[in-house]
């Protein structure tokens, strides 16, 4: 990470989750300091250190109100869960390199004079720290966590190692799943519609997704770094994502099965749909290669769940819409009886997707977002992950189920449309009439 004529006084670098095997490894290079000071710059009061996470927001608060008077790197026990400094800039080596490189292993934390060893696991960030005022740091950064298990070092930290194998267990899981979708279209081949080909497309997808998201892991467990990877995971975390709100959208019109084309509405929704997706997988790359060392991390952050909220609230809208319209029509064309057994099936998959949404968005929040904020328990991550691809899993059967191709569904019912349509009022009384 590169860091140019920077001012703040604390920077995140990263995060992790150690066990008692735990190090960093630094390096620090092209450093410069600037200063509108008139006061030499004491070298000791800058430099890294590192601490549990709920330990910055304490210490915020202290140099926040005492203007960068107390400096953790001189008093590392000023806040609970601080450690020693991992290196400050008196270490430097003289210029040209101005430079630093040190491994230490995770230490025991000096608690009232007491030292206790770290909890195992142990969620710990490494910061930067600035606590000469007036004063902005340049410099190059690479930073090194990593445990030791039999094989040497692990780069995935306690909770997110077995990461690999969960995302290739499951990426296999889609093939039969695939398998059977393929069986059904052929066997009511005469009943399938474009709409029923993008789902198999999204299968595929699905299941390349999970499979390079395991190869990207795999090899930063192994080496630290994706080996480009992570390019072939983002492409097709782009593709999987994007057409799975195409498909969920044009299900929600009745694209192919309730009418053959799309009216201009439906065109506009899907549009804008689109948009926010792809809007949403760019700032998610950027936000994932950044880090939380960019300065703008906390906004990135926000915009991003705003995005996804506001694609999560626009893949409801022509589900809602079509519904309406049964209703109306169910009114005043006669045809009751016909369209309770789709509005059945689109208020079973409204309530599929809205519970897949729920899911998927709590995982996503506390996995990627709360995890630098907050300090959750390291061992959680890949049973958080298990449950996320677990519900993804039951709702692409749930949905593939609900529109595979035949002829009628079971959810129509031979009803007069008196019975039909007091039905309708009575299981859909909370979708309004428009005037």
């Amino acid at each position: 990470m590169t860091i140019s004529s920077d001012s703040r006084h604390t920077i995140l670098f990263g995060d992790f989750c150690f066990d008692l095997t735990g190090h960093v490894s630094l390096t620090v290079s092209n450093v410069s300091i600037t200063t509108t000071s008139t006061t030499p710059i004491n070298s000791s009061r800058i430099g890294f250190f590192y601490g549990e996470l709920y330990a910055l927001q304490y210490y915020g608060f202290v140099v926040l109100f005492q203007e960068r008077k107390t400096c953790i790197l001189e008093s590392p026990t000023l806040i609970p869960g601080g450690f020693a400094p991992i290196a400050t800039f008196a270490e430097l080596s003289p210029p040209p390199q101005s430079s630093i490189s040190k491994t230490l292993p995770i230490p025991a934390f000096t608690v009232n004079n007491e030292t206790r060893p770290i909890h195992s696991p142990d969620h710990l960030g490494i910061y930067f720290s600035n606590c000469e005022p007036n004063t902005s740091v340049s410099m190059n950064v690479h930073v090194e966590t990593y445990n030791i298990d039999r094989n040497g070092k692990d780069y995935l930290e306690v909770g997110r190692t077995q990461l690999p194998m969960i995302y290739f267990i499951f990426s296999v899981l889609y093939l039969p799943f695939l398998a059977l979708w393929a069986l059904s279209c052929y066997k009511n081949r005469s009943f399938v519609r474009k709409i029923h080909i993008l789902m198999a497309i999204l299968v595929v997808m699905k299941s390349l997704n999970l499979l390079f998201e395991a190869e990207d892991k795999q090899y930063i467990k192994v080496s630290g770094t994706p080996h480009g990877w992570d390019l072939w995971f983002y492409l097709f975390h782009f593709l999987r994502a994007l057409l799975l709100v195409i498909v969920i959208m044009l299900i929600g019109t009745g694209w192919m099965i309730l009418k053959p084309t799309l009216h201009a509405t439906d065109k506009k929704i899907l549009a804008l749909g689109v948009t926010i997706q792809v809007f949403a997988s760019i700032a998610h790359v950027y936000t994932n290669e950044t880090g939380p060392s960019n300065s703008n991390y906390v906004y990135l952050t926000l915009g991003l769940l705003l995005f996804d909220l506001v694609g999560f609230m626009i893949v409801f809208v022509p589900i809602e819409s079509s519904m309406k319209t049964l209703k109306e029509a169910a009114k005043t064309n006669g045809t009751a009886a016909q369209d309770l057994g789709t509005m059945r099936l689109l208020g079973y998959f409204n309530k599929t997707v809205f519970t897949f949404w729920q899911v998927k968005w709590f995982a996503w929040i506390w996995v990627s977002r709360l995890s630098i904020f907050f300090d959750e328990d390291c061992c959680l991550e890949w049973l958080i992950a298990t449950i996320e691809e677990t519900v993804s899993l039951g709702f692409y059967i749930a949905m593939f189920y609900l529109f595979r191709p035949r002829e009628q569904n079971e959810y129509f019912v031979a009803l007069d449309e008196e019975t039909a349509l007091a039905t309708i009022q009575r299981e859909f009384d909370e979708i309004s009439d428009s005037d």
